[in-house]
């Protein structure tokens, strides 16, 4: 498999940028900061499978992450999230999510995230058309 750090690792990407209120006292990213833009990222992959819609019975929680932050982030900047799917399991899925600024990794991460049936609260198998959609991201 290729270098989490490299561009190259990942099939997903959405472009951001730094806001202002993501700075913290010394004037970098802050580490909650990223975490939003790791969300958003995997937000918009399950988007693209139709879920996290009203219409959707299924959703996502993240159910594990694991950050390595690698290099400063300073205000302001463009910056692109990246997504692999590393896997996808009866009711879970992990994915490899970076940061980066042009070509320089920012931070990395690894997600699990579950997929819930929305009225019962409760893990549920994931749906064969969101499998289609995530095989097209691994």
């Amino acid at each position: 498999m290729t270098d989490p750090t490299s561009p190259d690792h990942y099939r997903f990407w959405i472009d951001e940028h730094v806001r202002f209120a993501d700075l913290d006292t010394l004037g970098h990213v802050n580490n909650n900061a990223i975490g939003v833009y790791f969300e958003q990222a995997r937000v918009l992959l399950f988007r693209e499978a139709s879920g996290f819609g009203a219409e959707s019975p299924w959703t996502v929680v993240l159910a594990r992450s694991l950050i390595e932050y690698k290099a400063e982030l300073l205000y302001p900047a463009d910056i692109r999230v990246g997504v692999r799917v590393l896997k996808v399991g009866n009711s879970s899925v992990a994915l490899a999510v970076g940061v980066f600024q042009g070509d320089r990794c920012i931070a990395t991460q690894e997600a699990v995230c579950v997929i819930v049936d929305r009225a019962a609260h409760r893990p549920t198998p994931a749906p064969d058309d969101l499998r289609a959609v995530l095989a097209r991201f691994q």
